[in-house]
């Protein structure tokens, strides 16, 4: 007998189809009625109408003809015997159909000639096999309504859980049940005559033969699971078994069709994962699945919603989103090219997208106004050569000179644009001066930026001339931010041995310095460390605080990982960010500017994530709705990672000040570096303070400022920021060994004029 009520009918997948003209099958029907609260739905006459008008297509009954002709068709049949009777255990319910070829007929009947039934009988020879349940529960449901197929397995180890049901269409009373049940009983409930095979453990290296081969093998292949190693296990096997393959992503409608069966040498995902290992890729994260998942969808792909989303995992959301909208219309997507590959029409290999976006074109709106950047020109730096310096005792040759700023263009400046130009006039006296077409940008507010670039450089030259004995006056020309002209170097003289100057010890220091961005485990400065910093403050203008608490740096990190979300959402803030990364090793050389993506030490997953930000679209949603918490990953990481942070202040805010602090910053930097302690400005977060607070039109939101206000009033509390102070310049220390990579520095040429 195949009914129990011992069975678990939480486990139970298939209807039971009973033939009563079989007395076994008639006499456990008769069995099923005793069954207490048994549901009967008998509609055979309804059916045998529709089959009556099926077979006589050309003419049209009334309803007493029908009736009549039922009436006909019951005289020499018993109703009861007639067709088959199918239990569903899971609904306690026993349904009466038509025999299996008369309810196909009559079930498919609307699908001519769309499908004709020449097409429709040769549908019902293919075998299908659906892994995942999720996005694969629409295709499956929308083929078995079609009956593209004879036959359909499927599999999926999970079970539904509430967060599914944005998109699943099931029921909370299916809570906790097996996707593939769930999936199978729907399929049941449409056709119970559609074969079903489950594979309820999903698809592994032990069964993944016997899914593909077994009863002659698959037709067709959909892939709609997350696992990554399981998504390369199916094609490398598909292809070698030679079965077409079908992936729908439910972003943008991208379709993926790989013709294995045409093309046994084609590569997997169109080549766009490279020679990776399978076993690389079990037991990942959410975020790096996204790393890797990028590699197959590709990034400019995407849709911005996507886009934004996938920055999120692992922040506000724990997995990547899909809507019902999304997953039904790949549903419909993959069944009607499975349905035309099935029936061996022309489709071929390749990446297609049905975007309703673009076919229906809908813009977000935003509810602030552009912000408007004032393009910046630099003004003729030859007519602004001051004339009240004395010409130098000493005029250093063009190869001198060129290795002298060589060395001083090792200094750091914001986002590597290396914002000097050095004029050589005809008296022999050198000149700095702040070339602001490269250094314009939402970070370098009143060319503060530049003022600490300025100063480093100043401190190199400075350096360079005592060891190799020239002896130099250094005036300092700039009064006011808006001053282009920062220093003048006079050489006094020129001598045979280094000359004893401050600092001197660290010339080979200036050779080494860099920035690291490496984050390893935490290791504490020890006093001593810490004292080395502070005895290079040689100005009473200026205080150094430090933060190495981990809970001060939690603190601290909600801060500048806030402020991070707010520089992207700036529209020169976002142009900026893009504009000076180099996105690869080609870019950096060829531009030698800019910030390499190698010295940021992201993982690849990172990597990926921040190219999702060249989108601007992308950041553009994250400002409308204030997201963008995955804006914050980086400056967590490199906050805890920190052996102590520290922030630089100043009892004035004026040019002279800040280029003072670019000095002393340079001391710090060069000697932590020979002292093996690795350093990283942590800045960008105050130069958007003195923005906001000095400026009306700073091209941030109300709501943005209040935020950047707060978090303003959040940081000068944590460091306890004296009334008075003004905070300049904050920096990590830490223990990280070698970079990676170092930035490039342009051709000394580049930045060197010389007076004729």
């Amino acid at each position: 007998m195949l009914y129990s009520p011992k069975i678990d009918l939480e486990a139970r997948a298939y209807p039971i189809i009973l033939d009563p003209r079989i007395s076994s099958q008639k006499e456990e029907f008769l069995e099923l009625l005793d069954i207490p609260h048994i549901q009967i739905v008998d509609q055979i006459e309804s059916q045998v109408k529709d089959l009556i008008k099926a077979n006589s297509p050309t003419r049209t009954f009334t309803e007493i003809e029908l009736d009549v002709e039922v009436e006909n068709f019951f005289r020499d049949r018993i109703k009861d015997d007639f067709g088959n009777w199918v239990y569903y255990p899971w609904k306690n319910t026993i349904v009466h159909l038509l025999e299996e070829e008369d309810f196909i007929k009559i079930r498919t009947v609307r699908n001519n000639y769309k499908i004709t039934p020449e097409e429709q009988s040769e549908l019902g020879t293919k075998k299908i096999g659906i892994v995942g349940l999720s996005v694969g529960q629409s295709v499956a449901i929308a083929m078995a309504l079609e009956r593209s197929c004879g036959e359909m397995r499927l599999a999926d180890f999970d079970t539904l859980e509430l967060s599914n049901l944005n998109r699943i269409n099931s029921s909370l009373t299916s809570l906790g049940q097996e996707k593939v049940v769930i999936a199978a009983r729907a399929i049941s409930e449409i056709d119970p005559y559609l074969k079903l095979t489950l594979y309820r453990d999903g698809i592994t290296e032990e069964n993944v033969d016997d899914f593909l081969d077994s009863d002659g093998g698959l037709d067709l292949l959909i892939d709609e699971c997350d696992s990554l190693d399981v998504k390369v296990l199916l094609r490398e096997k598909a292809r070698a078994k030679k079965i077409p393959v079908l992936m729908e992503t439910s972003d943008r409608g991208m379709l993926d069709i790989e013709r294995f069966d045409l093309e046994p040498d084609r590569p997997i995902f169109h080549g766009m994962m490279g020679n990776i290992e399978m076993g690389s890729l079990k037991g990942l994260s959410n975020q790096q699945k996204v790393g890797i998942g990028l590699k197959i969808t590709g990034i400019e792909t995407l849709s911005p919603r996507m886009k934004a989303s996938l920055l999120e995992v692992g922040q506000t959301i724990s997995s990547w989103p899909q809507l019902a909208s999304a997953v039904f219309l790949g549903g419909a997507s993959v069944a009607h090219v499975g349905r035309k590959l099935l029936l061996e029409d022309e489709v071929k290999s390749g990446r297609f997208y049905v975007d309703l976006d673009e076919l229906v074109q809908i813009e977000m709106t935003e509810d602030t106004a552009p912000y408007q950047s004032i393009p910046v020109k630099n003004r003729d730096f030859l007519a602004s050569l001051p004339n009240n310096i004395l010409p130098s005792g000493y005029k250093p040759s063009e190869q001198e000179l060129l290795e002298m700023l060589s060395f001083a263009n090792l200094a750091p400046s914001g986002g590597n644009i290396q914002p000097w130009v050095w004029v050589m006039d005809q008296k022999g006296v050198l000149h700095l001066f702040h070339d602001r077409e490269r250094s314009h940008s939402l970070l370098d507010y009143k060319g503060t930026g530049s003022l600490i670039a300025f100063g480093s450089a100043l401190e190199n030259l400075r350096i360079y001339c005592g060891k190799h004995g020239f002896e130099v006056d250094i005036i300092d020309q700039v009064q006011s931010f808006e001053d282009d002209l920062i220093a003048s170097i006079r050489f006094v003289s020129k001598q045979n041995q280094s000359i004893d100057i401050p600092h001197l010890d660290l010339y080979e220091g200036v050779k080494i310095r860099c920035t690291n961005r490496k984050n390893t485990k935490k290791e504490n400065l020890t006093p001593e460390q810490i004292q080395m910093v502070f005895d290079l403050i040689q100005s009473e203008g200026l205080k150094l605080d430090y933060l190495e608490e981990e809970q001060e740096l939690e603190r601290l990190s909600e801060i500048l990982g806030g402020m991070d979300r707010m520089r992207l959402f700036h529209q020169q803030g976002l142009q900026d960010f893009i504009h000076e990364l180099r996105w690869n090793d080609k870019e950096a050389k060829e531009s030698s500017d800019g910030i390499d993506i190698a010295t940021l030490e992201l993982s690849g997953t990172e990597k990926a994530a921040m190219g999702l930000l060249r989108d601007p679209r992308t950041v553009k949603f994250f400002r409308k709705f204030l997201m963008g918490y995955g804006l914050t990953k980086i400056s967590h990481s490199t906050l805890m990672a920190s052996s102590a942070i520290f922030l630089l202040q100043s009892k004035k805010y004026t040019a002279s000040s800040v280029l003072e602090a670019g000095r002393i910053l340079q001391r710090i930097w060069v000697k932590s570096n020979m002292m093996g302690m690795s350093f990283q400005p942590v800045t960008a977060s105050l130069f958007i303070f003195h923005r906001v607070n000095r400026e009306k039109d700073h091209g941030f939101t109300e709501k943005e400022e209040q935020i950047i206000k707060k978090h303003h009033e959040t940081l000068r509390k944590l460091f306890q920021i004296e009334n008075g102070m003004e905070e300049i310049f904050m920096f990590r220390l830490n223990f990280a060994g070698e970079p990676s990579m170092r930035s490039y520095r342009r051709d000394v040429r580049e930045t060197l004029i010389m007076q004729q």
